[in-house]
């Protein structure tokens, strides 16, 4: 009796120390790089999916690569020359200032500065420093000033609907290229009301979600699980990676736990697939993920005395920012190609938080502003809109506009910071999940 009791005392404590290292493994969060010279990408696996591939997704994953994906680009960080009319209102611009040799010279350490890795990990492009006092009882009623915008950039492009074979179900949420796919085939069809009680389990493995979804016949389509509708087949999809990390093999095994439970209860067969290949693939995209995680931002230094949090406060929400539930940020929010309102940058004030600080007592000299890349389209032309933001800010607020050097940004330095980041968009595109896309939202989430 006493020798059953110490094994099973000593397989408790195992299972609790596996269960523990679990945690920790998967709460080790994959942190947003520097910007850095473009680096070889590493070889692209298949995506886990069943023996039945949609033609659309087959498509997409096997078409012929286009030239200009498959030409490596290098970071250039020479600034192009500029027509007369640009030099002319490059010299009319208020963010330019020397002469232009030394704005060339400028621009190239500015971006050099881009490409370092910040000690948070983050990219921290032209980080801003905290801007001038504007006095305590100034507000925001000065009209903004018309902000000098950088080098044009290209015009919003109308949203790409997906490719979708004749007489083939459209797509919904779940994509061959983030997601590990389990087809369901039911015996017979099954309605949204008996699958629903059954997907308990089917919301998260670890820290990825999961999808489940069914084929609509009368709209030919893929659907989140609804109720009143029958379906055909079913597949169920976990996430390969995210902020937090790859999909390890105990979050794997979790899912295909839950989606044996779910198969048995419903009479359906699943196609599952292999593990080991399931969690290489995890790491590669991953690695991938981690190489284009990238936040840019820019700082208003005050130039003179420090400004209270509630003095900031009041700028940001008279200029329409939106404060965050937790309180340490404002986020300016902008209306994409699909008429989507989604976070384009977001203010940071120290580590203010606006609900619980005391807002007359809290200062400081120096507002962040932080674009999370990955997230903002191009098409809505994030960085500009940052940017001019920044030097509306500075000159409301008598600050300058700077880099985390403290160096001064100009228009040139800004065209340099473009280039690098045409090269990160690039990247993107070449996947197939371009910045501010919803595969591109999932994958660079927590």
């Amino acid at each position: 009796m006493d020798l059953q009791t110490a094994l099973v005392v000593a397989g408790i404590v195992l299972l609790l120390l596996v269960v523990a290292y679990n945690q920790w493994q998967i709460r080790k969060s994959r942190r947003p790089r520097a910007l850095q010279p473009e680096d070889d990408l590493p070889s692209m696996r298949e995506p886990v999916v069943g023996e039945e591939i949609k033609p659309e997704v087959s498509a997409r994953l096997h078409e012929p690569p286009r030239p200009e994906t498959i030409q490596r680009k290098e970071p250039t960080l020479a600034v192009p020359p500029l027509d007369d009319d640009a030099q002319a209102a490059q010299a009319a611009s208020p963010l330019v200032s020397g002469s232009a040799d030394a704005d060339e010279l400028l621009a190239e350490e500015v971006a050099d500065g881009v490409a370092r890795s910040a000690p948070s990990g983050r990219t921290q492009a032209p980080q801003p420093t905290k801007g001038a006092d504007a006095g305590a009882g100034d507000t925001t009623t000065h009209a903004p000033a018309s902000p000098s915008a950088p080098a044009a950039a290209p015009r919003p492009e109308p949203v790409a609907e997906p490719i979708v074979a004749d007489g083939q179900p459209k797509p919904a949420v779940i994509d061959p290229l983030i997601d590990c796919i389990v087809p369901l085939h039911l015996e017979r069809k099954a309605s949204g009301d008996r699958i629903l009680p059954l997907t308990g389990r089917l919301r998260r493995a670890g820290t990825k979600q999961v999808h489940i979804e069914g084929l609509y016949e009368p709209a030919n389509a893929w659907e989140p699980v609804t109720a009143g509708h029958q379906y055909e087949d079913l597949q169920v999809a976990v996430q390969l990676a995210n902020r937090g990390g790859p999909l390890n093999a105990l979050e794997f095994s979790e899912f295909v736990n839950a989606v044996e439970a779910l198969a048995e209860s419903l009479d359906a067969s699943a196609e599952l697939p292999d593990m080991s290949e399931t969690v290489a693939n995890a790491r590669e995209l991953d690695g991938f993920a981690a190489a284009c995680d990238v936040q840019l931002g820019v700082n208003v230094v005050s130039d003179g005395a420090p400004w209270s949090a509630a003095y900031v406060q009041n700028v940001a929400t008279q200029d329409g920012l939106v404060l965050s539930r937790d309180g340490t940020r404002f986020t300016r929010y902008q209306a994409g190609p699909d008429g989507i309102q989604r976070a384009l940058f977001t203010l940071q004030f120290g580590d203010t938080n606006f609900l619980r600080d005391d807002l007359t007592v809290k200062a400081g000299s120096q507002i962040t502003l932080l674009l999370d890349v990955p997230q903002a389209s191009q098409a809505v032309k994030p960085l500009k809109t940052m940017c001019e933001y920044g030097d509306s800010l500075a000159q409301r607020m008598g600050a300058r506009l700077v880099d985390d050097n403290h160096r001064p940004l100009t228009e040139t330095s800004f065209v340099a910071i473009f280039q690098q980041l045409q090269t990160l968009y690039d990247k993107l595109e070449a996947r197939g999940m371009p910045a501010g896309s919803p595969v591109a939202l999932r994958l660079f989430s927590s």
